[in-house]
């Protein structure tokens, strides 16, 4: 696992180099969890239209996902504007099920697939990711559903090659930081190497499902009154959402204590 370590630390290097300012609130986002690679979206036949020929089978997971029994996935993201975000991500995988079409295969299904295994080929993919969510549209505060565009860089066994990507996502937001982030995503070969016969993969075209728990974080609160700082009038002084964070205006500075109890009892 050394090389996911050094892949999880450049990540992170990277995106603590960014100049953009997840929401307003709190800019930045990182998710931990794990990925699922199916390679079944490099395979079919051509006769069938191009949706049928890579999308058949999304959720055969025992016969067809490589997923590793570990943190194999990580994303740090900041927000840009809007409903736009940027992250950069990392994943490893060992890809031990290969789908491809060999209809002569004595493991081939009726559509002619046939599953073999390469050799547990390590997979390690970096990609950067512009995100829209929807939250703010639909006006909700714990589903979070969201587009994703971007490329990378996919290194499988002893090939490497990049790759563009189109997929959704959809979070589960717990709390205010905290949420359950799912994604599932197409990451199209550059060069298009998508039919092969399984046996030197070479660049094939893969789908990749996400699932990790997500933390928001960076947002300022100087004065600890439950306002942030670009919101906070008074940001060095605890003071009164009504009065855009600063003390009541009868002259007399309250302690943050006694802030906190009016904050009660006006809720």
């Amino acid at each position: 696992m050394k090389h996911l370590n050094k892949l999880l630390v450049a990540v992170l290097m990277a995106a603590g180099f960014s100049s953009q300012a997840q929401d307003s609130n709190n800019p930045w986002a990182i998710t931990i969890g794990a990925n699922a690679v199916d390679s079944r979206s490099s395979a079919g036949p051509e006769h069938v239209n191009w949706f049928q020929q890579h999308f058949s089978q999304p959720f055969a997971v025992k016969d067809n996902w490589n997923i590793l029994p570990s943190v194999s996935y990580i994303n740090v993201s900041r927000h840009i504007s809007g409903g736009f975000s940027f992250g950069l991500a990392g994943s490893v995988n060992k890809i031990d099920k290969f789908v491809n079409f060999n209809p002569t295969a004595s493991n081939a299904d009726a559509r002619g697939m046939s599953v073999t295994n390469p050799g547990d080929l390590m997979f390690y993919g970096i990609d950067g990711t512009v995100k829209y969510s929807f939250m703010d549209l639909i006006g909700t505060k714990w589903f979070d559903p969201s587009l994703q565009a971007g490329g990378g860089y996919t290194f499988l066994g002893k090939d490497s090659f990049g790759h563009v990507n189109l997929g959704v996502g959809l979070t589960f937001w717990f709390t205010e930081n905290v949420g359950l982030a799912l994604s599932s995503g197409y990451r199209m070969a550059l060069p298009n190497d998508q039919r092969n016969d399984g046996l030197n993969p070479e660049s094939p075209s893969l789908v990749q499902h996400t699932a990790g728990i997500v933390f928001k974080f960076g947002g300022k609160d100087t004065d600890g009154d439950g306002i942030y700082d670009k919101d906070d009038a008074c940001p060095e002084v605890a003071g009164l959402k009504q009065f855009n964070g600063c003390p009541d205006t009868d002259g007399v500075t309250e302690s943050l204590t006694e802030v906190m109890l009016v904050q009660m009892l006006l809720v």
